[in-house]
């Protein structure tokens, strides 16, 4: 089984803010995917972010929850610190490493963005795209001719 992580960047802030954690391909398309086509606001943890805030949308799929992976990249963070210090005779670097941020999941697993989201926000889904399509004034007035003249040919026929 995949877990899916979303990260953005909104326009009123630098940094990357962790947003959903974990989630089946369905919650996803249901809490992101869907709202953010529609330009609706999107609901995280207590939040209500607009899509039109959004700058930068990163989703992450890792084989292991997002706990999982963090502690993954705070063991190996932790030993590059361990082995700087061990190499150098001069200077010692004293940090905690990396990982223990949420966001830092988007540098884990396998980028797949693409494969949800390929335009901005308001773009629409398929189905309303269509809907669009046939309620465009152009559409309208052909369809109608057509139909009228179906109509008049057959009245006219019998």
């Amino acid at each position: 089984m995949s877990y899916l992580h979303v990260t953005i960047k909104t326009k009123s802030s630098n940094g990357w803010l962790c947003i959903f954690k974990d989630l089946s391909v369905s919650d996803l398309k249901k809490n992101l995917v869907k709202p953010y086509r529609l330009g609706n606001s999107i609901y995280y943890d207590g939040n209500i972010l607009s899509s039109n805030e959004i700058m930068q949308v990163k989703i992450t799929e890792t084989e292991n929850p997002h706990e999982a992976e963090l502690k993954v990249v705070q063991d190996e963070s932790y030993r590059d610190v361990q082995e700087f210090n061990r190499a150098s005779s001069s200077i010692v670097l004293i940090s905690a490493g990396h990982g223990y941020s949420d966001y830092e999941i988007n540098k884990c697993g396998k980028d797949v963005t693409g494969s949800y989201i390929s335009s901005g926000p308001e773009e629409g889904t398929p189905l309303t795209m269509l809907a669009e399509f046939i309620k465009h004034p152009w559409v309208v007035r052909i369809v109608g001719g057509l139909v009228f003249l179906v109509v008049a040919a057959y009245l006219g026929l019998k």
